[in-house]
């Protein structure tokens, strides 16, 4: 598989750690459902960073079942059901423990409410695999 990085300088600059675009040629395409921090136990952290963490690690658990790494992601979306801008630099901490490179496209919209009312972070994501 390879992930090339696109940019172009005819648009804005990207604000954060994230790529405007990924072209993918070759290997396969592994779709992640939404991830939640909720952990082996059953158990949800009752604040949004915790849950973040969390789902961060359940994400790179399930990328390594899939044969591939927090790397090989090409899209994510992030869903946060607090004020975001309240917690951005915590946020932005944890999310660049986790990629760290070659960053993925990315979309995180703040949400009204998720299926279960105790959720306050979900992802999913988009991997190429080698």
């Amino acid at each position: 598989m390879r992930k090339t990085i696109v940019t172009t300088p005819d648009i804005y600059e990207m604000t954060w750690d994230y790529s405007t675009a990924i072209k993918v040629t070759g290997g396969s395409l592994l779709f992640v459902s939404g991830i939640i921090g909720m952990t082996p136990d059953g158990k949800l952290a009752p604040d949004l960073l915790t849950q973040a963490d969390t789902a961060f690690a359940n994400l790179e658990k399930v990328m390594v079942s899939a044969g591939g790494t927090l790397r090989d992601i090409v899209k994510v979306n992030v869903f946060v059901g607090e004020n975001y801008r309240d917690h951005m630099a915590e946020m932005r901490k944890i999310r660049s423990r986790y990629f760290t490179g070659d960053f993925p496209v990315s979309t995180l919209v703040q949400v009204a409410g998720f299926a279960n009312p105790d959720y306050l972070f979900e992802i999913e994501a988009i991997a190429a695999l080698p």
